[in-house]
């Protein structure tokens, strides 16, 4: 099982999120993130299904489970370990469209950070 984190306004359609199974979810200002699951058959549909339906820009999503991370941009996909030495090559594609580097941070990227993400605020 994989857990993703979307964001609502990264979709032409912000409901976008809500057509999977989510387990959690919070607002941040204008934006409301999503918590989801995704069964590990699925994985390589899904990430489709949110390149598909992600907006043109500056926008990411991403997924993971145990040692195992997918970053999901518009027209880029990357699999890595959520460990951050690993994200280098993602870290420069960000950069490359326009992300600051402060803004590409994947957390959370282990179940069982999702607690204390998605209570506080």
């Amino acid at each position: 099982m994989y857990h993703g984190i979307l964001i609502d306004q990264e979709f032409i359609n912000p409901s976008f999120p809500e057509t999977f199974k989510v387990f959690a979810k919070k607002q941040d200002d204008d934006w409301r993130i999503y918590g989801i699951e995704v069964e590990d058959s699925e994985i390589g549909k899904v990430i489709n299904e949110v390149k598909k339906a992600m907006k043109q820009g500056t926008w990411y999503a991403h997924f993971y489970k145990k040692d195992k991370m997918w970053v999901v941009f518009k027209d880029a996909t990357f699999q890595v370990r959520p460990e951050e030495s690993t994200w280098n090559p993602i870290i420069e594609y960000g950069q490359k469209i326009g992300i600051p580097e402060e803004q590409l941070s994947f957390w959370p990227n282990r179940f069982q950070d999702e607690r204390h993400y998605f209570l506080v605020s």
